[in-house]
């Protein structure tokens, strides 16, 4: 007999490090948990395995064969932001490249106002940028230039970088430029790592491609020294040291040095592996759901047929990461999540804050207070006493005390409230399960769910009965499943490469060569870096596909043999019938190859694993049940329930509930009625006991409580996701699939929203459809006039289908997204000079396209028939339905779920918690009436500028609004028809999130909104009034309401800035003759606000995020130069205005461009003595610089020549508070970032500066005047001047011409009958007058 080989595995978490170690001959297996050490893991390793080493013979000399470990010492450098100091160098123009984040503020609308903004991971005083440029298809362009670049590195050197990231636009195509760029880099930091974009993620998308390499460089340093450390302390003690993966491989320690980036989530794919291994590997379960809840979060993932799903992006904290890792999903529900209850909805929320490790749960007796998933768990007895083996004792005293406090705040019983945060916590988890499975295209149903980690076994039964995947089952030590993953995972490695071809473009041959190389590349990695010889890996071949059009990929695996017998159509197929499990359809376009992909493993062996010997009877003894305790569900105390110990169950033994079964790392709580069956392997399997009615069966009692509407409502928001998640995966038009201007609806059967965006537009249907309304029926329309402006231009295609149950009404489902062109005058349908609709493209009335679940298809042919991209129209209308009949199975599905009356209780009680919490906020509000104006300044014919005005008074609990003194419609396309259940979801949601940021808002509180909107206005024109420009309104509305409700509230005083979208089309035909149309949206810079400076070049409308440019130069003939923001552009104030975006776009074809803009005349104010921001500029430069024209912000048909580039610079937000109160060292910091100039550290803040650092005495003399000049200004807004001072100076600042007024107008139409005009035009003519 041979010496014993072992292996030892090693997780590290945030608390606690387990290590698992196993006899590779027999499968005996140890177990030890030590405290982690976050200060350095390797001495929780180097202690682990000493003491569990003691538990074999002669331990103290024995060699392993290998270590295997997973660690979370890359995620916490991210998560504790402990990483290294990292320069990073760009293209030269794209210096702001992670400051602007592609421009996305996370959340909905009004999340601005309170969203902290991040620091990027390599901050800009460290950002060089590298003169040279390469195409998209990766020909030159321009020279890199050695000596010029090595002259803008040198000045950093004194700051001492830890690691360099390059990251270069296009980079993905051709590597030449990055591979420069780095030798030069090592020329002047010889001894530092330095990572290239196209080694670590060779993809089109240049932010993505940017933060993952930062990433990766942030980490490299703090990795490589700390497995040097643990590699040099384990010498002669194993053999081998490999890394666990995120995709759940394993890597060599010179790979994982190398790629960091790579195992950054290696902790969560430790326990997908593990399942893997010791359920789908060994039992008859292959199909399996993954639940691993800890002390923070829940990790949830999906297993099909053995094996994981990959997903090729990983989130950490708020960045989003192209890197490989097993497709779990991320929830903040543990065991440490809080529960409160805000003031003002009064509705309980459960996570995602947690009270961590220190103080922890209220029940770990070390100082928490805050009630958690824990405490209650805890009250309703589903923990022992004690923990870990009895070496943990809980405090349930002060865990009833904290949840106490919430029941007292919900004004329910104890053990309600203890159940109703498991249920909410439940819920969070249940939803994520959502996401893995049934967003999938998977039913949960077909799969078994697998709970581990800490929490996960409290929670399995639970979580069972909602996702209906049985049996439920919970692994041997499932505090260390994670552990045991590690060890029976695989070396891995993967390989991928851009390869961006339409199928009709390219051939079989192609597509093979491409991947005959990548095949070489990966296994020369794997034998030369991982030490796996080529005969004995497996390798698995993958390409990324998408339909033409579309701009997020789907991977599927390629099987070379039928690639090769048939051809691309055998890619055409399998992506057509993934898409159609995906996302409910397919579509007859061209599909297109995005990147290729080969993965190599090495061969499987599995360990062996000790079966438990079989009992002789189903009753375990009684001696097994530690002990007995009280259990309480629905608020019954059960008595005298079973304790069983774990450890001395055998397979066959069955166990009824309730009952608790305990080991040393974790509780499996069984519910009444169900029971759980010891298998061979030690899995406890839990199921229904057969005097259970099944899941998703309603309660017959028919009642209501507040978490059941707490429920309703996180399922409501669930549902909404879906549909964003599908728009975005799927459609075609760039505004939809990126910019997501996509906005969709649920709601009731009489037309009230229950969650969505924009306000409910289905009760005005309602009130005009006289025809019948019966399933299966989809409507259809895009005509603001007959639905009172619930879509407000053509472009906004608007898609409602009613949703029934058993011939019932239940719900509706809307949803709408902006196409990209509808027909009309102009290319994009937004004709900056129409005088009428009849200009703006086809006109949609309310119309149904399909009966009965039968499409009118002649109808819709006619329609696409008048429009310019009409496959791209064809696709996101199947998108818009897909998404409508993905959020009607949801609704069903909750119909069922809770029965007719709690269904439609629960509506009630949302509609009305929203009412009494809209209610509340009005009553703090003062009595005096507010006022507030603000102006388009011109409407791209002249005249101008525009006024809307809105007075807001309190009346009683009612709050109206006033818009009679707004100016009349326009006879050009600014007019924006306001659709008044739109405006009152704007009020209040911006209301709401301020006090609750979680709160899904719905239409229960309009009827405490009055709203007065006179017919004939620019917010009410008269049809046929054209209204394709209508953007600088829908934009101005929300500077309003900010002036509006801070007047009353300050937690709302926000500067300007959100101004409006600025839009740009550029449209011809290429030399080929084929013809290509860009629509893109612009951003710019936020107001400063009160929680903090304003984010340069971001976005205020929710979730939108620009287009890539890689993209844009990919698919069209253009080249985005510059890429960045403006210094001094933000406001000055003690919280800084955002900066304004710059973008020089050159134009590579003959072409025709539009511009739609605002504020270049007037300024984005400043608030409580901020000054205003930036204006808006536009300049068409021809002749390489000889001629520069000054464009207007609103014109169509400009012609442009190959060569010509434009250059756009948009506002910069308004600052709040004093500029003389900003700490002079964040200023000066600003300078070195290249945010404020030294000029305008000067001019706006009276900070100077001496050798970069602050000049105290001239700063302090300088602010000491800047405060007497402010003596006696009480302004609260700073517009920068009136309109005759800003009309004066215009041709001079502008070099346009200033508007003429909109009195001087000849009115003609509709709008002279009105009796509001009558009035207006008979008024004194100071409708333009500002502060």
């Amino acid at each position: 007999m041979g010496t014993p080989s072992y292996r030892l595995v090693v997780d590290v978490g945030g608390t606690f490090t387990d290590l698992l170690l196993f006899r590779e001959d027999t499968g005996d297996t140890w177990r030890a948990k030590v405290p982690s050490m976050p200060e350095d893991q390797s001495l929780a390793v180097l202690a682990g395995k000493d003491q569990i080493l003691k538990n074999i013979p002669d331990g103290g000399n024995v060699v392993l064969h290998v270590v295997n470990h997973g660690t979370t010492v890359a995620t916490n450098a991210i998560l504790e932001q402990k990483g290294a100091k990292v320069a990073l160098v760009v293209t030269e123009g794209y210096k702001d490249i992670l400051q602007t984040r592609r421009s996305q503020v996370p959340g909905g609308l009004a999340s601005w106002i309170v969203w902290p903004k991040p620091e990027p991971l390599a901050p800009l005083e460290l950002t060089v940028e590298a003169p040279g440029r390469l195409a998209s298809n990766g020909d030159v362009v321009r020279e890199f230039d050695k000596d010029l670049f090595l002259g803008r590195l040198r000045p950093i050197v004194d700051q001492k970088p830890d690691a360099v990231t390059i990251s270069l636009i296009n980079s993905f195509a051709n590597p030449l430029h990055e591979q420069a760029a780095r030798q030069a880099v090592e020329e002047v930091f010889p001894d530092i790592p330095v990572s290239i974009s196209s080694e670590v993620l060779p993809e089109l998308m240049e932010y993505e491609r940017t933060i993952t390499t930062v990433v990766n460089s942030y980490v490299e340093p703090t990795v490589r020294l700390y497995l040097e450390n643990l590699l040099k302390a384990l010498e002669g003690k194993t053999k081998h040291l490999r890394i666990l993966r995120s995709d759940g491989g394993l890597s060599s320690v010179r790979l994982a040095c190398r790629y960091p980036v790579s195992w950054v989530m290696s902790g969560p794919a430790g326990g997908v592996t593990g399942a893997v291994s010791l359920v789908a590997n060994r039992t008859q379960y292959k199909n399996l759901m993954t639940l691993d809840m800890g002390g923070t979060s829940t990790d949830v993932a999906l297993i099909e047929n053995g094996i994981p799903h990959i997903r090729r992006e990983t989130t950490i904290g708020d960045l989003v990461v192209k890197a490989s890792s097993i497709d779990v999903r991320t929830v903040g529900s543990g065991g440490g999540s809080i529960a409160r209850v805000p003031e003002v909805t009064k509705a309980l929320r459960v996570g995602p804050e947690s009270a961590g490790s220190v103080p922890g749960p209220a029940c770990y007796g070390k100082g928490g207070t805050l009630a958690t998933v824990s405490d209650a768990n805890a009250v309703l007895g589903y923990l022992p006493a004690n923990l870990l083996g009895g070496a943990f004792p809980l405090d349930l005293d002060s865990a009833a005390k904290a949840v106490q406090q919430v029941a007292h705040e919900l004004g329910v019983s104890l053990y309600e409230a203890a159940e109703g945060i498991l249920k909410l916590s439940n819920e969070t988890m249940y939803g994520a399960l959502r996401l893995v499975s049934v967003e999938q295209g998977y039913d949960p149903r077909d799969f078994s769910l697998v709970a581990f980690g800490g929490a996960g076994p409290l929670h399995a039964n639970s979580l069972g009965k909602l996702i209906g995947a049985w049996p439920v089952i919970v692994p041997p030590s499932p505090g260390v499943l994670c552990a045991f993953g590690d060890a029976t995972t695989l070396l891995r490695h993967e390989s991928a490469r851009a390869f961006t071809r339409i199928l009709g473009q390219t051939n079989v041959g192609e597509v093979m060569s491409a991947f005959t190389a990548l095949l070489a590349e990966v296994k020369k990695v794997m034998r030369d870096d991982q030490g796996v010889a080529e005969d004995k890996q497996r390798h698995t071949f993958q390409a990324d596909l998408r339909y033409g059009g579309q701009a997020n990929n789907v991977p599927v695996d390629v099987d070379l043999d039928a690639l090769k017998a048939n051809g691309l159509a055998h890619l055409h197929r399998i992506f057509d019938a993934e898409h159609v499990r995906l996302f409910t359809y397919s579509l007859a376009v061209d599909v297109e190859i995005v990147n290729l992909r080969v993965i190599a493993e090495e061969p499987r062996t599995d360990l062996p694993v000790k079966e438990l010997k079989q009992a002789e009877s189903p009753d375990p003894p009684s001696t097994l049940a530690i002990s007995t305790t009280t259990l309480v569900f629905a608020g019954k105390e059960h008595e005298g329930c079973p304790v069983w110990d774990r450890s001395g169950l055998l397979a066959g033994h069955v166990l009824h509930g309730p009952c608790l079964i305990s080991e040393m790392d974790s509780n499996t709580l069984i519910h009444p009625g169900y029971k759980t069956q010891i298998d061979a392997l030690g899995n406890i399997l839990i199921g229904e006991a057969g005097n259970m009615e099944p899941a998703g069966t309603p309660d017959p009692s028919g009642t209501l409580d507040t978490v059941t509407v707490d429920i309703f409502e996180n399922a409501l928001r669930n549902a909404r996701n879906e549909m964003d998640a599908l728009m975005t995966r799927t459609t075609m038009s760039p505004a939809i699939r990126e910019q997501q201007d996509e906005f969709n609806v649920i709601a009731e059967p009489s037309g009230k929203m229950l969650v969505g965006q924009f306000g409910s537009f289905i009760g005005d249907f309602l009130e005009m459809w006289k025809g019948s309304i019966e399933a299966g029926d989809v409507f259809m329309t895009n005509d603001p006039y007959s639905v009172a402006g619930a879509v407000s231009h053509h472009n906004d295609w608007l898609i409602l289908t009613p949703i029934f149950v058993d011939e019932k009404l239940i719900a509706w489902t809307s949803n709408f997204g902006h196409m990209t062109d509808v027909g009309g005058s102009v290319p994009g349908s937004l004709p900056c000079a129409a005088n009428s609709v009849f200009e703006e493209g086809i006109q949609i009335p309310v119309t149904k396209i399909a009966a009965k679940g039968v499409w009118n298809h002649d109808l819709m042919e006619v329609i696409y028939r008048n429009v310019r991209l009409p496959e791209w129209n064809r696709g996101d209308v199947r998108a818009l339905v897909a998404a409508c009949d993905i959020a009607g199975r949801r609704m069903t599905e909750l119909y069922t779920r809770f029965g007719d009356s709690v269904y439609f209780a629960a509506i009630d009680e949302l509609l009305q918690r929203n009412r009494k919490a809209i209610a509340s906020i009005i009553s703090s509000m003062p009595e005096e009436p507010a006022s507030f104006e603000d102006w388009i300044d011109d409407d791209g014919q002249g005249v101008g500028p525009w006024k809307i005005a809105c007075t807001m008074t309190k009346k009683g609990e009612k709050l109206h609004f006033d818009f009679s003194k707004t100016d009349p419609q326009s006879p050009s396309s600014i007019n924006f028809y306001l659709s008044v259940a739109m405006f009152k979801m704007f009020v209040g949601i911006y209301m709401l999130v301020v006090h609750d940021t979680n709160v899904v808002a719905n239409d229960g509180f309009h009827d405490l909104l009055d709203v007065t909107i006179p017919e004939g206005t620019l917010l009410h024109p008269i049809r046929p009034a054209a209204l394709s420009c209508r953007t600088h309104f829908l934009g101005r509305l929300f500077d309003v309401l900010s002036g509006l409700l801070g007047q009353r509230a300050p937690e709302f005083m926000t500067a300007a800035g959100f101004s409006d979208s600025p839009h740009f089309m550029y449209s011809g035909y290429r030399q080929n003759g084929d013809w290509f149309q860009l629509y893109w949206i612009g951003f710019g810079g936020i107001p400063a606000r009160p929680i903090g400076d304003g984010p340069d070049g971001h976005c205020l409308w929710p979730a939108m995020k620009a287009i890539p440019n890689e993209f844009l130069e990919l698919y069209y003939p253009l080249r985005i130069e510059r890429f960045d923001t403006v210094p001094d552009s933000g406001g000055a104030g003690l919280h800084r205005g955002g900066n304004a975006q710059r973008i020089h776009w050159r134009f590579l074809e003959p072409g025709t461009i539009s511009i739609h803009d605002d504020r270049w005349l007037s300024k984005p104010w400043g608030v409580l003595g901020g000054e205003p921001g930036a204006r808006s500029r536009k300049t068409l430069v021809r002749d390489a610089g000889a001629e520069r024209v000054a464009l207007g912000s609103k014109q169509d048909g400009i012609e442009v020549r190959e060569g010509d580039v434009l250059e756009w610079i948009t506002w910069g937000g308004g600052g709040w508070g004093e500029p003389r109160k900003r700490d002079p060292q964040v200023v000066a910091l600003e300078v070195r970032r290249r945010l404020v100039s030294r000029e305008g550290a000067e001019r706006g803040y009276g900070v100077f500066l001496k050798d970069g650092c602050v000049d105290l005495a001239r700063t302090e003399e300088r602010r000491r005047g800047m405060e007497r000049e402010r003596e006696g200004l009480g302004e609260v807004v700073n517009r920068g001047g009136s309109w005759e001072e800003l009309k004066d100076s215009a041709l001079k600042e502008t070099g346009l011409q200033a508007p003429r007024a909109p009195r001087e107008v000849r009115w003609r139409g509709p709008v002279t009958r009105t009796p509001w005009f009558e009035g207006w035009r008979g008024g004194d003519g100071d409708e333009v007058k500002a502060e």
